[in-house]
């Protein structure tokens, strides 16, 4: 569960799992459904979102000043901080579909990759010191031993629970592949049931801690991409609700992340 660090105001960490246990039969469906699914919510979801009542987010009279205070959808600019060496090819899939399912939630997403091991070919900004409304994530390879449920962490995001949000989450690239490869190796994709690529569980891997720094909180949702374990059958089935945002979910990211940013606006 959660940690708390010395001399930090109340901080936790919040762990995505696998678990290895035996799976159940796959379905049909490839990935790309799932990502189908997040583009053409998007729009729904986003008129959803923007009807939330003004009141609750921004007062009016900062409303129609010209501080940049009239939101439409929510946005956040995520640094990339890659550790493991990943082929820009792959690195873009993964975060394509992180900003998918984010989208079809309402959030919009800039990337800011920062993981060039030459520190001169990364963009000026990597080298500052991280804006108050910018979130990091890092891509790490650490291996990791499953317990005795066979759970393994797959990534974790540091809160300030006092706070109420979060700047930094952690996800383990090859823990990531080693998950899938144990839901391919229990079961071979077929021609109806092709499983979720690892690159695109990464991907997903990375919305969802990227959700916990929004929320503020390290409970998860009974469904959808915010559920705590993630089971080899879920990958193998692949079913495009799994990989998405609870409507819940989604109203809740967004508001929190608007409520931030008029907060620091506040403070300027």
């Amino acid at each position: 569960m959660g940690r708390t660090f010395t001399g930090h105001q109340y901080v936790t960490s919040c762990h995505l799992r696998c678990i290895e246990a035996l799976t159940g039969g796959a379905h049909s469906g490839v990935v790309r459904n799932a990502i189908t699914a997040a583009l053409v919510v998007a729009g729904l979801l986003g008129v959803a979102i923007d009807a939330v009542a003004a009141s609750d987010l921004v007062p009016p009279s900062a409303a129609d000043t010209d501080g940049g205070l009239r939101f439409g959808r929510a946005r956040v600019q995520v640094r990339v901080y890659d550790t493991t060496v990943m082929s820009v090819a792959d690195q873009t899939v993964a975060l394509r579909a992180a900003t998918g399912v984010l989208a079809a939630a309402g959030i919009d997403i800039t990337w800011l990759v920062c993981g060039n091991s030459d520190r001169s070919a990364n963009p000026e900004a990597c080298a500052t010191r991280l804006t108050r409304d910018e979130l990091a994530v890092r891509l790490v390879r650490l291996g990791g031993t499953p317990s005795a449920r066979g759970q393994l962490s797959l990534g974790y995001s540091l809160l300030d629970m006092s706070a109420g949000g979060g700047t930094l989450a952690t996800v383990y690239v090859d823990r990531v592949e080693w998950v899938v490869s144990q839901a391919r190796n229990s079961q071979p994709p077929t021609p109806d049931s092709q499983g979720v690529p690892a690159i695109q569980i990464l991907g997903f891997a990375v919305a969802h801690e990227v959700g916990h720094l929004l929320l503020g909180t390290n409970t998860h949702s009974a469904a959808g991409l915010m559920r705590a374990v993630w089971s080899r059958s879920d990958i193998q089935r692949n079913h495009p609700a799994d990989w998405l945002f609870t409507a819940a979910d989604s109203l809740a990211m967004s508001r929190a992340l608007r409520q931030r940013q008029v907060q620091m606006a506040w403070n300027r």
